[in-house]
């Protein structure tokens, strides 16, 4: 399973959203709220072991994605 496959799915669970939605970053997005991208960052914080700073520029679960790959590369 791909970073972004892990990442998505963090997402659909926390915006609630079934096992068997879309997994396109811009329909996850439209589900995610700010109080959601926060709890998804601190679970991706956790299943990855890492920390993701400067939050606050993160925006999208696109985002999400392309910072945690820039992390782990």
């Amino acid at each position: 399973m791909s970073n972004s496959e892990r990442i998505l799915g963090i997402a659909r669970r926390i915006a609630g959203m079934p096992p068997e939605a879309e997994a396109d970053p811009h329909m996850v997005d439209k589900q995610v709220d700010s109080l959601d991208l926060t709890e998804i960052i601190l679970e991706i914080e956790e299943e990855f072991d890492l920390i993701v700073e400067d939050e606050e520029s993160i925006h999208t679960i696109a985002d999400l994605i392309d910072r945690v790959d820039a992390l782990i590369a």
